[in-house]
């Protein structure tokens, strides 16, 4: 019985199968439904409702296909075969997946486009790359950048019909220069080592690997740079040091205290409630940073953003004594009774625990404001 029940259900899969393909060819998805009717005569060849819907559903497809051809090759569309292309394509396709039915050839003649599929690639190719040309000559950035992509588009449709030397050169002609300059005007600063935080920058962001982004040093470039990025730590304060002192009464009932005899000799078992005062100390330094970065134009100064990024940490050390009986603390309590007063931390390390977060947002800011030149 088990086995009636598979073989019935294999059965109805075959079958929606085959009707999923003949419903896909009532709707006018023609090229689904050959997909469909050439799996389902993989699945059993000789299928005659699958060969019926292959038949139909092709010579439907690729008329669609062409008619769609003929529509935008009458039209005045300066990139017109880019969509030609993908129409000759999806005819290509078609006749790809039918090949792998072994019984196809008695079936269905197939419409072989690959001819015309290679002249409207070199037409599409041309376009793109006299397109590119044409950018190329208006001598700025942002048309370069559109030259190169068409550049780019064009050797998809034929390889090699744009050379590396030109892809280079359109590249270069669309790179924006950009140079990070460091200051640090406040003097109070000087205790704190911030050329750290301004390398750490400067490295995280030159790594950025955007096509048409270079970070440079000042002076390095003849002229002047496309943009400036103009980096200041604004503010920076190592706190001094907050001390508090706080005692809490501690209680803990039921507690074995030992045993005892009763008038009448019985040995017994005594429970009782101890106490203990709870010295609880505490050390706190809380430290602030600020840095600023302003976006400059490279040639008139002009200030195209201005950002603060803020920053603070808190270094917080606790510690205990407790007088009375040990068993009213629990073991919290007495994790914080085995720790020792804490020396102060190093100046120099609370700033670089404060200015660490300004590194990785003031990195995604610089990165964000450049992503345009991915």
């Amino acid at each position: 019985m088990k086995r009636n029940y598979i073989l019935i259900a294999i059965s109805c899969l075959l079958l929606a199968a085959c009707s999923s393909g003949k419903k896909r060819l009532e709707q006018g998805d023609y090229d689904t439904a050959v997909y469909k009717a050439v799996n389902r005569l993989q699945q059993k060849p000789q299928l005659g409702k699958a060969e019926k819907v292959l038949r139909q559903a092709y010579t439907l497809a690729v008329n669609e296909h062409m008619e769609v051809i003929r529509f935008h090759d009458n039209m005045d569309a300066m990139f017109k075969y880019d969509k030609m292309v993908r129409e000759y394509e999806m005819i290509a396709y078609l006749n790809a997946a039918i090949r792998r039915y072994p019984l196809y050839a008695g079936l269905v003649t197939l419409t072989n486009v690959q001819n015309e599929l290679a002249t409207v690639r070199q037409e599409a190719a041309m376009a793109h790359k006299l397109e590119g040309e044409r950018l190329l000559t208006l001598d700025n950035k942002q048309r370069a950048r559109q030259a190169y992509h068409h550049f780019v588009q064009a050797n998809s449709f034929r390889a090699g019909v744009v050379s590396t030397k030109v892809l280079d050169s359109a590249q270069d002609a669309g790179t924006v220069n950009v140079v990070l300059e460091f200051a640090n005007n406040g003097r109070f600063f000087r205790s704190y080592n911030t050329d750290e935080v301004f390398n750490t920058v400067r490295n995280n962001f030159k790594g950025t690997r955007y096509r048409f982004m270079r970070v440079v040093e000042p002076g390095e470039l003849d002229g002047a740079p496309d943009d400036i990025i103009q980096i200041e730590m604004d503010d920076a304060h190592i706190g001094g040091v907050d001390f508090s002192k706080n005692v809490y009464e501690l209680k803990k009932e039921d507690v074995y205290m030992g045993e005892a005899t009763t008038d009448s000799g019985e040995v017994v078992k005594v429970y009782g409630t101890v106490t203990a005062d709870y010295i609880e100390y505490c050390k706190t330094i809380n430290s602030r940073a600020q840095l600023m970065i302003q976006h400059l134009d490279g040639n008139s100064s002009a200030v195209h953003h201005r950002q603060l990024f803020p920053s603070t940490y808190c270094w917080t050390q606790k510690w205990a004594t407790y007088r009375g009986d040990e068993r009213a603390l629990t073991d919290s309590h007495l994790d914080f009774v085995e720790r020792s007063e804490p020396s102060l931390p190093n100046p120099e390390w609370l700033f670089s625990q404060t200015t660490a977060p300004l590194v990785a947002r003031s990195v995604d800011f610089l990165r964000g404001r450049f992503s345009h030149l991915r």
